[in-house]
């Protein structure tokens, strides 16, 4: 896509217009009788036990208004949309690698804490036709480390239009967000799965699952971001995508602050927790874990190299390998999560989650 004069720009829609037609495709679906299972009318901001597959572990999907949409949303269109691991051409393989032994440690941090130890991980009880079972939650947690802005092959989704918008008319100046002067064009992305995907495994061999189901997490931005990842492959480009629709807007300043006060100047999408500061520690480290060095060599390994080659080549680029972790949540994180879990945490968690009944 070239670049759009002043005058082609002039002709776009506002995001509003998007929002819009947006919500009138959802309002169709509702008063559409086959929409009636599908829809989630009467739990909106709620967060839905889903199993991604038949003996693995449940994820807390977020309720949409609009079925098997996705959006992200920029405030600038892109000829190479492409995830933050490959952005920078003069990386190499190693350097690519090194971003991936960053996403390991952040998962093992993750691991200790407390809320992953005794929540996800232990599994959470809900009655199914009178009875009471366990459910065991994933935790995503390279869509957790995109989220927390560590360099991963996963492009940010919500299937909420308002979030898409809000980062689409809003940037980041000195460490907060303001909504975008009138000038320029932004972009909605709005990515859809094939039809091949809703059909059974037994009868899909070639199925593959590109978008995956951050939700409801044991940290609260990506729950309030009702957030989602979409895998790219290296060489791949999201405009390039099957699935993907693109709607692209003018910028108007008075929308882009109706949309900034309607999610309360974005601080509704950024509460505040403990693993923010400890996430851009991790990037910036030239320190890594030992352990965090193996994870990444079993889940991403490099061709034609051990680990002793891997290793060597990594502390050729400037690492530095320690046998203990880079971070660590503090030492009372643990005490004072169970005194809040106990108090009112149990009682929000559980009150966010709607589950259909199963066998």
């Amino acid at each position: 896509m070239k670049t759009m004069t002043p005058e082609k720009i002039k002709q776009l829609p506002t995001i509003l217009h998007i929002l819009d037609m947006i919500a009138g495709e959802e309002e169709r679906l509702r008063n559409n009788v086959r929409w009636n299972l599908l829809s989630n009318l009467g739990a909106e901001d709620k967060f839905e036990i889903k199993s991604e597959t038949p003996n693995g572990p449940c994820v807390l999907q977020p309720t949409s208004s609009c079925f098997n949409s996705y959006f992200r949303g920029q405030p600038q269109y892109y000829e190479d949309c492409i995830p933050t691991i490959f952005r920078n051409k003069e990386k190499d393989n190693i350097d690519r690698f090194i971003d991936r032994i960053r996403s390991s440690e952040f998962e093992l941090l993750l691991q200790t804490h407390p809320f992953v130890q005794l929540i996800y991980n232990e599994g959470i009880v809900f009655k199914n036709f009178g009875k009471d079972v366990l459910v065991s939650l994933k935790v995503d947690y390279l869509g957790l480390a995109q989220h927390y802005e560590l360099d991963t092959d996963m492009l940010d989704f919500t299937n909420d239009k308002w979030v898409a918008a809000f980062f689409a008319t809003c940037i980041k100046k000195n460490n907060r967000y303001i909504p975008m002067d009138s000038e320029g064009y932004g972009i909605i992305y709005r990515y859809s799965l094939t039809p091949e995907h809703f059909l059974p495994e037994k009868h899909n061999s070639i199925k593959s699952k590109k978008i995956s189901v951050i939700g409801l997490q044991p940290f609260k931005r990506p729950g309030e971001q009702k957030g989602f990842a979409l895998k790219i492959e290296e060489g791949e480009n999201l405009n390039n995508v099957s699935g993907i629709q693109k709607y692209l807007f003018r910028h108007d300043k008075l929308a882009a602050e109706i949309i900034y006060n309607r999610m309360n100047q974005g601080e509704n999408l950024f509460p505040y927790d403990e693993l923010e500061e400890l996430a851009k520690k991790i990037k910036s480290s030239k320190r890594i874990s030992n352990n965090a060095f193996e994870l990444a060599c079993k889940k991403y390994p490099v061709e034609q190299m051990n680990e002793e080659k891997l290793r060597e080549v990594c502390i050729g680029k400037g690492i530095k390998f320690v046998n203990c972790p880079v971070v660590r949540f503090s030492k009372d994180i643990k005490r004072n999560f169970l005194t809040d879990w106990k108090k009112k945490g149990e009682r929000e968690f559980f009150s966010k989650i709607v589950h259909k009944q199963y066998f």
